[in-house]
């Protein structure tokens, strides 16, 4: 048949088929506009098939979205075909960017709170589709009648964590609630105490696109506030991350419907690139407290009939609508490399760009999806061949797939290796379709894929759909979890596409290769802290956990983490441990005592007004006679302090004295002394007995060392009484550097500073973190971050039902 026979028959069978007259159908219009959907194209492309005797693909009328193209595209008119099918060449290659390291992943997805969650329910191969949750129509809400991925406890909120009342926080989007608490989370999981980012060029950049309990809010309630429109509005999703944290880098909301998230991830990157942000936090969220667009969507036949995303395979019939937040921490890569960061995986580009004039606004474009493949691989400075696996949108409708796996088939053809795999796969099986939050919930799976080496399974898959022509493509979708292919020139992808046409692909590289852990036959010092006691002990009970069930701990990197990166709260317990079974025993000794209600020599509460520190120094060491005390003690200045002073001594007294245990003594006070000021410890007065009356003038600047050390040789110094007067209501004494032959009154407390070994060097370190006086920094160590128990919320209910108000609301407690 000729383009204009084609062309005739077409515009006849259109208007039989949507009832509409001849001449109302315009070939030059999209298809959709006559309500030609999937359903009508099935039936047309299979007519269409007879007439011309060859197969066609029901997604032709998405390649070529009017009668007139479509017609000259089945004549053979190789201009059409080449405006249609062939990407654009890029005007300018970029140069090659320095990728961007994930640091940090923080995730609150259906049946998963944290990256290690997830990961285990990937690889389980979870469903964690269910029914809508019955407490939330408890909580007021409107029944969703559909089965989704859902979240529990949606209503809880540590409110008080985030310096936030009660009255603001029940008029606050759930959304945003959960963006504080998972960025916090993926803060924690890469290693970085959120103070070091404060006045920083640190972007914010969130996917969201919906805020049905901010409508519901401006719209019902009978007692409106300020905090009721702050709390809804999309923009404060980004900016109240940026106002918590005190970042002065980029901060925005961006919407581009399910492609929301990987935008803001593609975002983020260019800020970084473009040097506007120094680092970025990135992600997105979904909620959904209505059954109203879940209504509409299923009245659509856009909702798979068993509430389940059928991805790539025969039976896909619709998707099934999910929620959950999740979040990235990213940094350049030398500057990860620099902190000392342990990185997930790297972004070496990303590309984004626009459907254009489709078959429909919400339509997907094969051509176009090409061209953000090329741009992707080509700004990442990769061929396509390299890519091992790829996270696609897969929403499992009959025509989306096929329109999404011909477009990855025809670019990763190229340049093929007959034996390279590239596997395909889609989190939307696990946990449903999030939506805004749908990119980003890939990309962390993608993420989790580069760093562990393991492809998941992918749910819910049998047989190809027939409209995907995979004998040609080198696609295989993993039905039990395979190991991804080695090199460290194997990549990955990500799409996302939003139902408006924003399309979205991020490339991800595996991680750099770290140098093994150090030895663990040192002590360690393991650090926790939490606003609240009882959080305390659930985050030491969650450590208990995780030790008995790990084989492999860096545990000397994990110390490192938690003392330079995490916030450090009133609440601290401190362990100097010298292997993974002491501190298993402290620590179960520790939950033991808390349990019971007991005191536990670990555990520690700071004070908003931190005490003063004084300095005891006695007459006598209970340990002098030790001529190598210098070299037995780990920290570096003391031992150069009482190398000095033992130098000064000798060459000043005659042998007849070198024995004497005085100098000694001395030695050992003021080395202490100096080891304590290079630890930022500074005493508001000392106090002595004897030699240590010497002491505490040297310590205090009223003798110089040379003229004490004169002193001490000629034995000019008296026994005099120590001066109690110095110490006031509150204060820490430290002796320095044996047990003391007195004690302070109750509301004083007394700290034996004697560090003999590297053992005893960190009790007094973990003793003065308990004070709050000092953070000890291993700067020399690497940091063993990911996947650690997070922190410990107190959640509390935070819910404004529909037409009351914030005195009707509940206060239920629970810890997440």
């Amino acid at each position: 048949m000729m383009s204009i026979e084609v062309m005739h028959w077409l515009r006849n069978e259109i208007a039989k088929l949507v009832d509409r007259k001849l001449e109302e159908i315009d070939i030059h219009k999209p298809f959709s506009s006559y309500g030609l959907d999937s359903s009508k194209t099935m039936i047309l492309s299979g007519e269409l098939s007879a007439v011309l005797n060859i197969p066609v693909s029901p997604t032709i009328f998405w390649d070529f979205p009017s009668l007139y193209e479509l017609s000259q595209y089945l004549e053979g008119n190789t201009e059409a075909q080449k405006l249609n099918l062939e990407p654009a060449a890029s005007l300018e290659k970029p140069d090659r960017r320095e990728p961007i390291a994930i640091v940090g992943i923080g995730c609150r997805f259906p049946n998963a709170s944290g990256s290690a969650e997830f990961w285990e329910l990937l690889l389980q191969g979870g469903d964690a589709v269910s029914q809508y949750p019955d407490y939330r129509e408890q909580l007021g809400e409107m029944k969703v009648e559909r089965q989704g991925g859902y979240l529990d406890q949606i209503d809880g909120f540590d409110y008080p964590f985030f310096h936030v009342s009660y009255r603001e926080a029940i008029r606050m989007d759930p959304q945003q609630r959960l963006l504080l608490e998972v960025a916090w989370d993926a803060l924690m999981d890469a290693g970085i105490s959120p103070d070091s980012w404060a006045n920083t060029k640190s972007g914010v950049f969130i996917g969201i696109s919906n805020s049905d309990y901010g409508r519901r809010e401006l719209e019902t309630s009978e007692d409106l506030h300020i905090h009721s429109v702050v709390g809804s509005a999309l923009c404060i999703a980004a900016n109240r991350l940026s106002y918590f944290l005190g970042l002065q880098g980029p901060s925005m909301a961006i919407d581009t419907a399910c492609s929301s998230s990987l935008v803001a991830v593609h975002q983020a990157c260019c800020s970084i690139w473009t040097g506007e942000s120094q680092q970025a936090i990135a992600g997105g969220v979904n909620v959904i407290l209505s059954n109203t667009v879940t209504s509409s969507l299923s009245k659509a036949g856009m909702l798979a009939a068993n509430d389940r995303c059928k991805t790539f395979d025969t039976l896909a019939d619709g998707y099934v609508r999910g929620e959950g937040c999740g979040i990235i921490v990213l940094k350049p890569l030398s500057k990860a490399l620099g902190d000392g960061d342990e990185v997930y995986a790297v972004i070496p580009g990303s590309a984004v760009n626009q459907d254009g004039r489709s078959n429909g606004i919400t339509a997907p474009n094969q051509a176009s999806q090409e061209m953000l493949l090329e741009l992707a691989y080509e700004n990442a400075g990769i061929r396509p061949h390299q890519i091992g696996y790829i996270e696609a949108h897969g929403t499992g409708t009959y025509l989306g797939d096929p329109i999404e796996v011909k477009a990855l088939g025809k670019v990763l053809s190229q340049d093929k290796v007959i034996d390279d795999i590239v596997y395909l796969g889609s989190v939307k099986s696990n946990i449903g379709h999030l939506e805004s939050a749908a990119g980003i919930a890939g990309l962390i799976k993608c993420a989790l894929i580069m760093k562990h080496g393991i492809v998941p399974a992918n749910l819910h898959f049998q047989e190809w759909n027939p409209e995907i022509p995979q004998e040609s493509f080198p696609f295989v979708v993993p039905t039990q979890s395979v190991k991804l292919r080695s090199g460290n020139d194997v990549y990955a992808g990500v799409s996302s596409f939003g139902f408006g046409g924003t399309n979205a692909h991020i490339v991800l590289g595996r991680p750099t290769h770290r140098l093994p852990g150090e030895s663990e036959s040192s002590p360690f010092l393991f650090a926790l802290s939490a606003s609240r006691r009882d959080g305390l002990s659930v985050l030491a009970q969650q450590y208990v956990d995780r030790l008995k069930h790990t084989s492999q701990t860096d545990l000397h990197a994990i110390c490192s983490t938690l003392l330079k990166g995490r916030k450090h709260h009133e609440h601290r317990l401190a362990i100097a441990a010298t292997s993974k079974e002491t501190l298993l025993e402290a620590l179960e000794e520790y939950t033991s005592a808390i349990d019971s209600n007991l005191p536990y020599k670990g555990y520690g509460h700071v004070l908003s007004k931190l005490p003063g520190v004084v300095y005891y120094f006695p007459e006598h060491d209970t340990r002098n006679g030790n001529v190598s005390e210098e070299m037995t003690n780990g920290d570096v200045i003391y031992q150069q302090s009482y190398f000095v002073v033992s130098q000064l001594f000798l060459q000043m007294a005659s042998e007849s004295v070198h024995g004497l245990g005085e100098w000694r003594t001395f030695a050992k006070q003021f080395a202490h002394a100096e080891m304590l000021r290079s630890w930022g410890v500074r005493p508001l007065s000392c106090l002595g007995e004897g030699v240590g009356e010497l002491t505490a003038m040297v310590v205090e600047g009223q003798l110089s060392l040379p003229v004490a050390i004169e002193r001490l040789v000629r034995g000019n110094y008296n026994s005099t009484m120590r001066a109690e007067t110095k110490i006031a209501r509150g204060d820490v004494v430290l002796c320095l550097s044996s047990a003391p032959v007195w004690f302070p009154r109750k509301d004083e407390s007394m700290l034996i500073c004697n560090c003999s070994d590297e053992l005893g060097k960190l009790q007094l370190q973990g003793q003065l973190f308990m004070k709050g006086l000092i953070v000890p920094e291993w700067s020399d160590r690497k940091k063993q971050s990911h996947m650690l128990p997070g922190y410990p919320w107190n959640h509390h209910s935070c819910w404004k039902p529909l037409g009351k108000n914030e005195s009707e609301s509940n206060g239920i407690t629970c810890f997440c």
